[in-house]
């Protein structure tokens, strides 16, 4: 039975990122991966949905400037586009097994189930280490229900050769919402069915009905507060009927109603390991109940966002812990987070409906954003809408933004909140390239 000091099942960017921050550390590793190098991001998740996002940005964009100097609008040609996505990704399961290789890491294909604590299986081997580390991050979910053989999920979407002309999306999460803004940017016709009364509901209600009226404008579809009970095949479409007998028709459905835990292969039950419905349990540590075997990134249960940039400060956090010997607590800096919609929607800090129910707090709206900044007006960005959350202090501790340009916003701020900024040091220190966010920031901070 071969031996190493870590073993990490999982290659995704908490695997890169640890081995990285590894290489130096003189200890033995072996990464294991079940499906393709890289993990979810470059393969099946956020980079390759960005990059569908940068062409659907760019042809709702014309769209909304028709007739104000604009003439023709784009138009996405969904062959070429996903030919062009294929290419560009096609070779990052290898690169990424190589630039472990780089980082003097041993990889190994195949599916890793647990024998003790300190032991792991895979293709009939087994393997042992002083230390485990489960980052195998989140997979999509399967709901249950008469037809679900029918669904396809967020994967499919973005490995489609050919565009469906109807597609209805069962779930409102921010999957969801974002592949529901591609393809009907790109010619489909959408319906999304929520059994919530409103999708996302991490993120601040109003920037979210923002978003969403702006979607239905598009021609976007959208059934609240019913689930989905059952999907009828008939020659050449489906017909998806919902528990308020909404029946609703579509040549292909995407089960997009959230992501889980990516542990059920992984026999967990042979360990000391516990889990929740939300993932791996850890301590402030990144610790399991077995005190040899450690989690990072998705898979861990934990209120914050799930995102690539926390499972890149986990990894960081970790292997200085290992390396130092160090055992402070892990500390979370501010983390943004996004929905690549049109428009966008990005929140950081303080949530906005939560400050608006506190004494504590305080927030300024500012919804005619195409009003006072020309940039906005400049795109015809008439619903962008912006809230700051301010404490007693009168410190900035919160922002959330429905915009073509949320994302970027949002970012300009994360900054400010995140190192207490005041004004008056942002008067005194630097100033952005016109017409940049810090024009709104000295207007409201």
């Amino acid at each position: 039975m071969k031996e190493y000091d870590f073993i990490v099942i999982g290659a995704g960017p908490a695997a890169i990122n640890f081995s990285k921050n590894m290489k130096n550390a003189e200890k033995s590793i072996l990464v294991i991966e079940g499906d393709k190098f890289g993990g979810t991001c470059p393969n099946y998740g956020c980079e390759p949905k960005i990059f569908l996002e940068g062409a659907v940005r760019n042809v709702l964009g014309s769209q909304a400037l028709l007739g104000r100097g604009i003439e023709q609008v784009s138009r996405i040609n969904w062959a070429k586009l996903m030919q062009t996505k294929k290419v560009i990704w096609k070779t990052v399961p290898q690169g990424e097994e190589n630039n472990f290789k780089k980082q003097n890491v041993e990889t190994l294909y195949g599916l890793a189930s647990f024998v003790d604590n300190h032991t792991v299986e895979v293709n009939g081997q087994k393997y042992k280490a002083d230390k485990i580390i489960i980052a195998t991050g989140e997979k999509p979910r399967k709901l249950n229900f008469p037809g679900n053989e029918y669904t396809h999920n967020s994967n499919d979407v973005l490995d489609l050769d050919k565009l469906p002309k109807t597609v209805t999306f069962i779930g409102a999460g921010i999957v969801s919402m974002e592949l529901a803004t591609v393809l009907s940017a790109a010619g489909a016709d959408v319906s999304i069915v929520e059994f919530l009364d409103r999708p996302m509901k991490a993120f601040s209600s109003k920037h979210v009905l923002n978003t969403v009226a702006e979607m239905k404008k598009r021609g976007i579809k959208f059934y609240f507060g019913q689930e989905v009970s059952e999907i009828k095949r008939a020659e050449n479409s489906f017909t998806v009927i919902t528990s308020k007998d909404t029946q609703i028709q579509a040549d292909y459905v995407v089960d997009a109603s959230g992501r889980i835990a990516n542990i059920d292969r992984l026999k967990l039950e042979n360990t000391d390991v516990k889990t929740d419905k939300h993932g791996v349990i850890v301590n402030d540590h990144l610790q399991t109940a077995a005190d040899n075997i450690y989690a990072l990134g998705d898979v861990i249960s934990k209120k914050e966002p799930k995102l690539v940039p926390t499972a890149k400060f986990e990894a960081e956090y970790l292997t200085h812990a290992f390396i130092n010997n160090d055992n402070t607590p892990i500390k979370y800096p501010i983390i943004g987070s996004s929905a690549f919609t049109f428009p966008q929607i990005a929140q950081v800090g303080v949530n906005v409906d939560e400050a608006r129910d506190n004494v504590d707090y305080t927030v300024k709206d500012i919804d005619k954003l195409s009003h006072s900044d020309m940039e906005y007006a400049g795109r015809n960005d008439q619903s962008a809408k912006l809230s700051l959350v301010f404490n007693k202090k009168g410190e900035l501790v919160g922002a959330a933004e429905s915009s073509q340009t949320a994302v970027n916003d949002i970012n300009g701020y994360i900054p400010l909140i995140g190192l207490h900024v005041t004004k008056q040091q942002i008067h005194d220190n630097y100033q952005l390239i016109f017409p940049a966010v810090s024009f709104k920031t000295e207007a409201t901070i």
